[in-house]
């Protein structure tokens, strides 16, 4: 018979609680342990995934699968913000490179896809030199202009 697991009722795992022992138990031995979180869901844990550890290579639980998706979704949000602010941010030093060298609208232009979305525009020009060497305005469903032999026309411009 297995030997009895340490008491956790009440301990704090992320946004879990432990509330009560389960009955199951893994194919390893560990207890299952029934969590409540803290939007109010019950979700039954097995021990060895309740931790504290962040450094930790094994999967931890911390919270019920609602909550948990949500935050995986808010981490990929955060990640993709920082990529977008380091995106504006490189077009930026970019373009003031390229001043006098390129037509003034192309500066005028938003700096990045996504900008141009906010903008509700078609192009954008980030400053960079697309794979077959154009130094042109890209369309934010797909590539260069000048690889579509387009240049960008006084509708495209701001």
């Amino acid at each position: 018979m297995p030997s009895s697991p340490r008491d956790r009722i009440g301990e704090v795992y992320g946004k879990l609680t432990v509330v009560r022992a389960s009955e199951r138990r893994t194919k390893a031995g560990n207890a299952y342990w029934w969590c409540r979180c803290s939007c109010g869901a019950e979700r039954e844990v097995p021990s060895d995934k309740l931790s504290l550890n962040k450094a930790r290579r094994k999967p931890s639980v911390n919270a019920c699968e609602n909550c948990a998706r949500e935050l995986q979704i808010e981490g990929v949000y955060r990640k993709n913000d920082r990529e977008e602010k380091l995106r504006r941010k490189e077009a930026i030093e970019a373009r003031s490179r390229l001043e006098g060298q390129v037509p003034e609208r192309w500066l005028k232009l938003p700096l990045t896809d996504a900008h141009a979305r906010e903008l509700g525009k078609k192009i954008f020009f980030r400053g960079t030199i697309c794979l077959r060497g154009h130094l042109a305005p890209y369309r934010i469903n797909g590539g260069c202009q000048a690889c579509y032999g387009r240049t960008p026309s006084a509708a495209d411009s701001p």
